[in-house]
């Protein structure tokens, strides 16, 4: 039979489909690419999707039948491969066809998908393979979570109106809002002039939005001018359009029935004016009225980064955002305070003032920085020096010749007046935030306005002494900004350096390591840290937590050899694979120095150090390279060899891969939910089951009795007041026997070492008794008897609350077996009665495991920790501290007054603790006239007691509250049960939805880098 000559024509097409790169704001090729706006990410989740479009752009053009094929690339990202798209085509194919399929396909996906930037290409083979923009782990999961949410919310508005009801989408939506609120925190530290800022500065310029991107992303951005005059905060806090700074104001407002548009308003400043004004990006460059550094100064910069490469031209770069040292400013400070760098979609910025308490309690420092108590002679020096210079900026005061001299004129820190114009903004809240509709000028903006936060280069006189005044007074600056390397839950806090920074500079690093999950040292090429980085590291509770957990933290260090005039160009391709060896041989020595200095296990060393070295700058001149749009993947291609070299993707990579290993968002558990939903609307019983409870439920007579008997408020209402009562109880017996046996190991060591103490200092409420100037450390002589058994304690207090979880779950699951036994009395059907129970308990299993396992949860050990340590220090600093550093009595006589004999008095509370305590409280004024400072000692201990369980008191409230309950405070969880069984006794029979459903359950399977 002579074959069809229809079919013997037909011949194969091969259709490249790659993600292209863009160019960021500042025109430089950006590495990283959002899974959403990623072909190989709707390849990988929705193939249906992408092959329906393949199907009809190419029947528009008589390509028939296509197959996707793939090719991995040559690493381990098998993500970095190419799709390909195998065509049958009965026409010739030529460079007319391939024009009209390209845009025949990009409207297409545009339409339905968030993909744009897309090249499609004609190739002979799938061996023509070309590089990609990195894709995100942690935008991955974000992207299939988000999907997976809005797949459910679509079946379940089609089965009712209220999707919020919807179990598994509910949990999903939870787990979303988590993953996004959640931050694991980088510190990136170094002594000053190593290029930090600078580092920073390249990395948020290589992956920032550019003006298309963040027009899109903003387009629905509400301003405070847009909120509606009648909303109150509670109302509206949840807004997804709000800018981050707004929602984060919004969140922490104490009255929630406040006028919203209030609140925000009076926070929000005004950018500077060019900016504001309507005007275009030419017209803005000529504007005479701009700061330093305009618009046309920062293209010009930007634009000289092509050649640091091409001509190994030395050059000049404008801060991106942050501040930099001007070259004979090398070694001054210009991060004074933390500043914190998170992603939104607009440019966005916090900052938060001193109190006028908080800076007169500093300032007094200098007044109190006598005796010979001092850590070391430096440390006191440089404490003087920057106290003089804040003295001078913050106060009308004259600066003390002497500190003695200060003595009689400031006997305490209510006698330093601040100068009028610090009163107008201490203790405020800024908020700045860009329009979105231009990222250039919003970022400029944002730039200008920090540089006069954080350094001393505004050149108009006037201007100059007001910024300084806001410099010294600044406790806080947040920046919300489009850059990718941010996204999907990654904070980096820029420290200040280690060397030459004053006391406070340095307790408030300390204090913050203690809350971060990665430190990022930069150091020269030759060092592995300097000394005050490692002493500052290491003597951290970072470090503990570190050497108790080592897969839950990382140490990345960093070398810089740009910084050492190591400079690379176009020819230098063998020299810089030399820096590859320099870097082995640094990390044995690294590896060995922690062993000995955490005497850690080897592999957990190993795997929690990184050591890099990084050329961002050579990175960076290489990506601004240009190139026809389209081609931007031909620089990757022609420059591999020194963009394998250079470190910036392996920086990359590590911290989003170390950041989508910490958060709490299991996709197995939502993937088991899925399928177990999966299997119940397959299950004829089952939808028999779920008919039967509905159709019961609705009678006439089970209506009025459901109203009657099935109050659910008192299911929450009761676990509501058990947790309390039991929070109670812990607080009242386990809290209160260590904080007792603590007043008697706290006095004691009071009454051993007061005539040590010197210096008024040493009781500064700023540091909390950690005075970081002062070898006396005031907080160890209070609090050393908790420190270790504060762990141990809260993990009895865990499990003793697992267990009334326990018991509360039976007893409401009880009550609820009553009531269905009797809704169900007349189907006489134990299979119906069994599944409706085991579904109610698996619903009550899933808010009390969300309750009590999620990431920060309200009974983690680390969650109890810190509430007790904030406890700890506002108790010390209401009832020690500030009574004392506030007193105008001079130490002596502070001393003095508690004088009391420490033989007898140790003699007499080590007979018996809890007699003598009940004593000393019982008989104040017979025991302890002689030593009124003893009753503060107790008050302070018996205090945290309280604050501590307000703490925990306030967040259960939130919590139970925000997820577990309606508006009107009634559960939701009878409600999901009955939205569940309509769910299952409609979709059975709707088969689009199952088929969207198991879409859901192939789509949370997927993973990243597996084919």
């Amino acid at each position: 039979m002579e074959p069809d000559p229809k079919k013997a024509k037909l011949s194969k097409v091969l259709i490249r489909l790659c993600d292209a790169f863009t160019r960021t704001e500042g025109n430089i090729i950006c590495p990283l690419i959002k899974a959403e706006n990623s072909v190989r990410v709707l390849y990988k989740l929705e193939e249906y999707v992408l092959h329906r479009i393949v199907r009809q752009a190419g029947a528009e053009i008589g390509l028939t039948n296509p197959t996707f094929l793939w090719k991995s690339g040559a690493t381990y990202r098998n993500m970095e491969g190419n799709l390909f798209v195998e065509y049958f085509a009965s026409v010739s194919f030529d460079e007319n066809n391939l024009k009209q399929y390209q845009k025949m396909l990009a409207q297409k996906l545009t339409a339905v998908s968030k993909v744009k930037h897309i090249l499609i290409d004609y190739v002979r083979d799938t061996e023509d393979i070309i590089p990609q923009p990195i894709i995100s782990e942690t935008s991955f999961k974000l992207h299939k979570l988000k999907l997976c949410y809005e797949g459910l919310t679509t079946i379940s508005e089609d089965i009712d109106k209220e999707p919020d009801l919807n179990v598994i989408a509910d949990t999903i939506k939870s787990n979303f809002d988590d993953l996004r609120g959640q931050y694991t925190k980088f510190a990136v530290m170094s002594e000053n002039g190593k290029g930090k800022s600078f580092i920073l500065n390249l990395l948020l310029l290589l992956t920032a939005d550019n003006n298309e991107e963040y027009k899109e992303n903003n387009a629905n951005l509400k301003l405070p001018q847009d909120i509606e005059e009648n909303k109150t905060v509670e109302e509206i806090e949840e807004d997804e359009d709000l800018p981050d700074v707004v929602k984060d104001v919004l969140k922490t407002a104490t009255y929630k029935d406040q006028c919203a548009k209030t609140v925000i308003e009076s926070l929000c400043c005004q950018l500077p004016r060019h900016i504001e004004e309507n005007k275009t990006v030419e017209e803005t460059e000529e504007d005479e009225d701009l700061p330093d550094v305009s618009i046309k100064q920062s293209n010009s910069s930007l634009l000289n980064l092509v050649n640091y490469f091409s001509a190994r031209s030395t050059i000049d770069v404008e801060p991106f955002i942050l501040a930099q040292k001007k070259r004979e400013e090398k070694y001054e400070s210009t991060t004074k305070c933390i500043i914190h760098l998170r992603y939104g979609t607009v440019y966005q910025m916090s900052v938060n003032y001193f109190t006028e308490e908080e800076l007169q309690h500093q300032l007094f420092d200098l007044v109190t920085l006598n005796g010979e108590d001092a850590v070391v002679f430096q440390v006191k020096e440089r404490a003087l020096d920057c106290l003089k210079a804040r003295f001078q900026i913050l106060t009308d005061h004259e600066i003390p010749s002497d500190i003695e001299e200060s003595n009689g004129k400031f006997n305490s820190a209510k006698d330093i007046v601040l100068s009028e114009d610090v009163k107008q903004f201490a203790g405020q809240t800024e908020l700045y935030i860009g329009n979105g509709r231009d990222a250039l000028k919003d970022r400029l903006a944002m730039q200008a306005i920090l540089r006069q936060l954080t350094t001393s280069q505004e050149e108009d006189k006037d201007k100059a002494e007001e910024y300084k005044k806001r410099i010294a007074a600044v406790k806080q600056i947040i920046i919300y900004l489009p850059s990718k390397i941010l996204y999907g839950g990654k904070e980096i806090l820029e420290m200040p350096g280690t060397d030459d920074s004053d006391p406070m500079a340095m307790d408030l690093i300390k204090t913050t390591l203690n809350e971060v999950d990665a430190v990022i040292v930069v150091s020269d090429l030759s060092e592995i840290a300097e000394k005050e980085v490692k002493d500052l590291l290491f003597s951290s509770d970072l470090a503990k937590y570190w050497k108790e957990n080592p897969r839950s933290y990382k140490l990345i260090l960093l070398a810089y050899p740009e910084k050492n005039e190591f400079q690379f160009g176009k020819d230098d391709s063998e020299t810089i694979q030399l820096l590859e060896e320099q870097e082995k041989k640094k990390r044995k020595a690294v590896l060995n120095l922690n062993r000995k200095m955490l005497k850690m296990d080897t592999d957990d060393l190993k795997n929690s150090i990184i050591t890099e070295y990084i050329l961002p700058l050579l990175h960076t001149s290489i990506l601004a390279q240009p190139t026809v749009q389209g081609e931007e993947y031909r620089v990757f291609q022609k420059n591999q060899t020194f963009l394998q070299y250079t470190g910036i993707n392996n920086l990359i990579t590590i911290i989003d891969e170390f950041v989508s290993s910490r958060q709490n968002v299991t996709t197995e558990e939502v993937k088991a939910q899925l399928s177990h939903f999966h299997h119940e609307i397959h299950s004829k019983n089952i939808t028999e089951a779920a008919r039967s409870f509905l159709h019961a439920l609705n009678s006439r007579e089970n209506k009025v009795k459901c109203g009657k008997n099935l109050n659910i408020d008192r299911d929450w209402i009761y676990f509501d007041g058990e947790i309390k009562k039991m929070l109670c109880d812990l607080v009242e017996t386990e809290i209160h026997v260590v904080l007792k046996m603590n007043i008697e190991h706290a006095v004691i060591n009071w009454i051993r070492n007061k005539n040590k103490i010197q210096s008024l200092g040493i009781f500064s409420p700023h540091f909390c008794g950690r005075n970081p100037v002062y070898k006396m450390l005031l907080y160890n002589i209070f609090f050393d008897g908790i420190k270790e058994k504060k762990v141990h304690l809260f993990r009895v207090m865990k499990s003793r609350i697992e267990v009334l979880f326990k018991q509360c779950k039976s007893k409401i699951l009880n009550r609820y077996e009553v009531f269905l036994r009797s809704l169900l009395r007349h189907s006489h059907d134990p299979f119906t009665l069994q599944f409706v129970q085991n579904t109610m308990e698996k619903k009550l299993n899933d808010e009390l495991a969300w309750y009590l396992e999620t990431k920060g949860g309200l009974y983690s050990v680390e969650t109890m920790t810190k509430c007790f340590e904030e406890s700890q220090n506002e108790s010390f600093r209401k009832n020690i501290l500030v009574p004392i550093y506030s007193s105008n009595s001079p130490l002596k006589t502070v001393i003095q007054n508690s004088n009391v004999n420490a033989g007898k008095y140790e003699k007499r509370i080590s007979l018996q603790h809890g007699r003598s305590l009940s004593l000393l409280q019982q008989h104040p004024a017979t025991t302890i006239q002689t030593d009124k400072y003893l009753i503060n000692i107790i008050t302070c201990m018996m205090d945290i007691k309280q604050l501590f369980l307000n703490k925990l008191s306030a967040l259960h409230e939130e919590r139970l509250a925000d997820k577990r309950m309606t508006p009107e405070r009634s559960s939701k969880m009878w409600q999901r049960l009955v939205h569940h069984m309509q769910l299952i006794s409609n979709l059975r029979h709707h088969r689009r939805h199952s088929d969207v459903l198991e879409d859901l359950i192939h789509m949370m399977s997927a993973n990243l880098d597996e084919p």
